[in-house]
């Protein structure tokens, strides 16, 4: 019985694996079933055991990528303290989905960014999360006097996410790789500190 619950386990990731692989290559409307079937390994049919449609399959998908982003988020939380830090670690977990599931990344950025439906459906709810993620680190922040009282939580935390959005965008569309710590850093940089010079600081 073990077994057989490990086979069925396996086979449904193979599905979720081939949908993201078949649609980041050929797009969603381009991408029938039988196909994912195909690349899966699986009979058509077999799909449907699994899921109720092409719909629920890429949904699936979507919802268990960003399920092991928040989780792997807020495992780092129970050691990372500092709101710079958490800061940080949110934007770098974020850039990192560019070279971790590329295929993911293309899909997201292509299929999901560029269609209403979608977005809609399947990430709205998931950008709400990463959004509410990162204003409560910022509120943190806040009442601990590490960061301004006077800026909106949540400008900070759409700043943050359109700034890497856009730039997994850029990795995706162009092929240019980025290094996310290093990356995360200089969003993070600009996000905290803006682009004005000491000098002018001073002045």
């Amino acid at each position: 019985m073990a077994a057989s619950a490990a086979s069925l386990k396996e086979k449904y990731q193979r599905i979720l694996d081939a949908a993201v692989e078949v649609i980041a290559e050929n797009g969603y409307f381009n991408s029938p079933v039988s196909a994912i079937a195909a690349r899966a390994g699986v009979a058509d049919g077999t799909i449907y055991l699994y899921f109720k449609s092409k719909d629920d399959v890429l949904r699936t998908a979507i919802d268990a990528s960003f399920n092991r982003f928040h989780q792997q988020v807020l495992e780092q939380f129970e050691t990372i303290t500092d709101p710079r830090e958490q800061l940080l670690y949110i934007a770098q977990v974020h850039l990192d989905t560019s070279t971790a599931d590329r295929n993911m990344a293309i899909l997201m950025q292509t299929e999901v960014r560029q269609s209403a439906r979608f977005i809609a459906e399947f990430s709205h709810h998931h950008l709400v999360k990463y959004i509410q993620l990162v204003r409560e680190v910022i509120r943190r922040g806040q009442s601990q006097g590490i960061f301004r009282k006077d800026v909106s939580d949540g400008i900070v935390a759409h700043c943050m996410f359109g700034a890497i959005d856009e730039l997994l965008s850029s990795a995706v569309f162009t092929g240019r790789i980025y290094d996310a710590k290093t990356t995360a850093a200089q969003v993070l940089n600009v996000l905290l500190n803006g682009i004005t010079s000491g000098r002018e600081h001073a002045s």
